[in-house]
């Protein structure tokens, strides 16, 4: 009995979402219905089959909601979410709107699945919201602690990689090529995240867009504060004239000096980060080792 209530709560569920989608976006249905009859689909069997799981299965279910939550979202929170994603490097070329959604079907399944171990098992009800509001707040919270650890390892990554890069840029100029030339020199020659950066902003260059605006959106893309500097200093360099070979030996100096001055700095704090498992862990091994037998040969002595 109980087994028939939850697949009825299953079905129930089912039929009054897929009735809520029906009514929201009929419209939709309809044209794309229409525009099949006159479209030769091979191309988009194709594409489907060659594209991965998400693109082939998910991405199409989550579209249609994409322009009714841009719609219903606040405003400030999609842009916030939207310069986060850009930040850890576009994840699985996911938007805000998309974000949204998954979240929210992953809220309407918690809350189904709930609903039927409540039923199923008849647990009381104050439990059942505990656990509901628990699994509903860690729908909310992953996501954005998820994005903050990618968008850390990743300007880690950009950092540890920026003198590097400026190095080969300045090799490459030096040789005689352009900074365009030889931001091509340096995709062929490394890989990586700012290697990847470099790569769109030279096929941005390539489109039409000036040296200033492609630098622009990099910075915006990459917050990291010695990318910022390095750019502004090109840009620079760029409207006064001045060498672009000259400004990037100085700005690989500048990278090297300022690599030297972290790891001075960190390791100045390795002891004191030491001093905390040494007293907590290692100075009490070794009072136990070296004062255990003298304290048990003094309780003996006394028990005697």
């Amino acid at each position: 009995m109980v087994l028939l209530i939850a697949l009825g709560a299953f079905t129930f569920m089912g039929c009054t979402i897929f009735w809520v989608l029906n009514v929201f976006f009929k419209e939709k249905i309809m044209i794309q219905q229409r525009i099949k009859k006159f479209v030769v689909s091979n191309e988009k069997q194709s594409a489907l089959i060659e594209g991965t799981l998400y693109e082939r299965l998910f991405q199409p279910m989550l579209g249609g909601l994409n322009g009714f939550i841009g719609r219903v979202t606040p405003k400030h929170y999609v842009e916030q979410l939207d310069r986060s994603l850009r930040e850890a490097g576009n994840p699985m070329n996911l938007n805000a709107n998309s974000c949204i959604s998954m979240q929210i079907g992953a809220i309407i399944i918690e809350i189904i699945g709930v609903i039927s171990i409540w039923i199923a098992f008849a647990i009381p009800v104050y439990r059942i919201m505990l656990i509901l509001a628990a699994f509903i707040g860690l729908t909310y919270i992953f996501p954005g602690l998820y994005l903050k650890q990618l968008i850390k390892e990743r300007q880690y990554e950009i950092e540890k990689s920026l003198p590097d890069v400026i190095d080969l840029l300045t090799v490459s100029i030096e040789a005689g090529l352009s900074f365009d030339g030889a931001m091509a020199k340096l995709s062929e020659k490394m890989s990586g995240v700012l290697v990847s950066e470099f790569t769109i902003v030279l096929k941005e260059m390539k489109m039409g867009v000036s040296k200033r605006d492609a630098l622009k959106s990099m910075i915006e893309r990459v917050p990291v504060a010695n990318l910022i500097t390095f750019a502004g200093a090109i840009i620079q360099a760029d409207q006064l004239g001045v060498s672009i070979g000259n400004v990037l030996r100085i700005q690989s100096n500048l990278m090297r000096q300022k690599r030297r001055q972290r790891a001075s700095e960190l390791a100045m704090k390795a002891p004191i980060k030491m001093l905390f498992p040494m007293v907590f862990f290692i100075l009490p091994t070794i009072f136990i080792v070296l004062l255990g037998p003298v304290l048990i040969k003094v309780l003996q002595a006394f028990s005697s």
